[in-house]
């Protein structure tokens, strides 16, 4: 079994990396948030060195924080210090952009990030468009070592629209979706990455469905309230945020219920922008993946509890994660949304889930 660990980068916890390894998870990725936490770079340079088989990635970085050139160098230099174990996450950005006060990237400013990263991390010169110029670059000295093209870095695009979805099956090795154990929204997700693929004219099967749901272990006596205050916390907010555009489109699969209380819990995160009251980007992101911020916690209902969250008994989990691959996913990941946790909880996917596939 593919299965993918994520959760932001904390520079004194590098060896959790060598822990999911060692309990036998295959992908790591850490997120960019330039003033959330530590940056995801050096953190996964210093995780190559003490681990040998798991892939090292970004989990994600976006084209505004890193102009491509830089992005590119970034991932090809990890390269050269875990060879053909690296692959490139990235999308428009959620809390990296937000938590700064400014807006995700465009479409157009992904797909053309992810044009020029490719080109250069496969040792090709390109265009890189910037502040109103095009230039050619190509990196000037592939044979000494400085970053490593030669072998593959696997492109995984956190596509969250319809639209973003379609260009990002033109590159994408993998295309990250927040989904749960949802069998509904797999299958959607599914035929439409499918036919995006179709479209594209590449072959069937050749861009993965990674998903990315929020983890937390039930111990005994707990409940899902317990999985909010003790494991996920505001993650799910995430999955809503991402997941309401093209939700709102397809209400007759999803169902009514479900689409209103992802948009709801969405819109109650965000705020409204025109609002007098609204609070400042900074109050709003000051607790995000640190646990439960407790303003939050009315937002959070079981409903969505269930729809975006892999959480459960050790038999549950697994149940879930085995309904998820047979629904469509072909690498489960989940997003550790509390650094503080996080060790806990490769602990026990290791033994509640890994063990037993």
């Amino acid at each position: 079994m593919e299965f993918s660990i994520g959760t932001c980068a904390k520079i004194d916890q590098v060896s959790m990396v060598k822990q999911a390894e060692d309990l036998g998870v295959t992908h790591f990725g850490v997120g960019e948030g330039p003033l959330l936490f530590s940056d995801p770079y050096q953190f996964l340079a210093l995780a190559a060195r003490e681990t040998s088989t798991i892939q090292l990635g970004t989990m994600v970085t976006n084209p505004l924080t890193r102009i491509a050139p830089v992005t590119a160098n970034s991932m090809a230099t990890l390269n050269a210090l875990a060879p053909g174990r690296t692959y490139l996450g990235i999308g428009t950005a959620n809390n990296a952009l937000r938590s700064m006060g400014n807006r995700p990237a465009k479409i157009s400013e992904l797909m053309h990030a992810i044009e020029v990263s490719r080109d250069l991390m496969a040792g090709r010169r390109t265009v890189h468009k910037w502040l109103g110029q095009e230039r050619e670059v190509e990196f000037l000295d592939k044979e000494s070592g400085f970053y490593n093209v030669k072998d593959h870095i696997p492109i995984w695009v956190a596509a969250g629209g319809p639209r973003g979805l379609a260009e990002a099956v033109k590159y994408a090795d993998a295309i990250v979706y927040c989904l749960g154990p949802n069998p509904e929204m797999i299958k959607l997700v599914r035929s439409r990455l499918d036919k995006a693929v179709a479209d594209a004219g590449r072959a069937p099967g050749s861009v993965k469905l990674v998903s990315l749901s929020w983890f937390y272990q039930l111990e005994n006596g707990e409940t899902w309230e317990d999985g909010v205050t003790n494991g996920f916390g505001s993650g799910p907010i995430s999955s809503c945020i991402t997941n309401s555009g093209l939700m709102d489109q397809h209400r007759d699969v999803l169902g009514d219920a479900i689409v209103d209380a992802s948009i709801t819990a969405a819109q109650q995160y965000l705020g409204d922008p025109t609002a007098a009251d609204q609070p400042h980007y900074l109050d709003t992101w000051a607790k995000y993946l640190r646990g439960l911020d407790p303003k939050h916690r009315p937002i959070i209902t079981q409903e969505l509890v269930d729809y975006w969250c892999l959480y459960g008994s050790p038999a549950e989990l697994r149940e879930k994660t085995a309904l998820m691959l047979e629904s469509g996913v072909d690498i489960t990941q989940v997003f550790l949304s509390n650094p503080f946790t996080a060790q806990r909880d490769i602990d026990n996917i290791g033994h509640s889930i890994l063990a037993h596939a």
